[in-house]
């Protein structure tokens, strides 16, 4: 499996496996919802689409937002988790789906890495990381284990305020 298609990320070794699933599922949602909103793991928005790709597809070339298909986004999953870590990415993708992946994460779309082409959505920055994090903890104690409706909306309030913020 390719290293693009797997992001692991620091957590506190405190959490226990549900927690830390429940967090793979949050910062999972707020990678969506911030790469629809075109940005990538550090917040910056993505480089515009060439204006022949854009005509290519149909779109402008700043409504960049990793979502012609859907695929790479509706198939993050978390992938493994243990004291101190969680991994998300692709479960067994499909040649195609880590090419794109690796595409978008490198810059490279088939050629040699470019950074300034380089679309990288696949993780969370720290600030935003310790954000989560902390809503999560608090929620957690004043709700007790949270439902997927619950951890979604919680996940949504995030992306919101984080996006705000820029």
């Amino acid at each position: 499996m390719s290293k693009w298609t797997r992001e692991k990320i620091k957590i506190p070794k405190t959490l226990k496996p549900k927690e830390r699933v429940q967090i793979a599922e949050v910062v999972i949602n707020h990678i969506i919802n911030r790469t629809v909103a075109g940005q990538d793991k550090n917040n910056n928005d993505f480089p515009k689409y060439t204006a022949k790709y854009a005509e290519e597809k149909g779109v402008g070339v700043g409504d960049v937002d990793l979502i012609l298909s859907g695929e790479m986004l509706e198939e993050i999953v978390p992938l493994d988790h243990g004291p101190g870590y969680i991994t998300i990415g692709y479960k067994n993708p499909s040649k195609e789906l880590a090419g794109k992946v690796e595409g978008n994460r490198t810059g490279s779309y088939g050629g040699e890495p470019n950074k300034s082409k380089a679309r990288d959505f696949l993780g969370i920055a720290s600030d935003d990381l310790e954000v989560l994090l902390d809503a999560y903890q608090d929620d957690e104690e004043d709700l007790g284990p949270l439902t997927e409706e619950e951890l979604d909306a919680l996940s949504r309030q995030l992306a919101e305020e984080l996006l705000d913020d820029t």
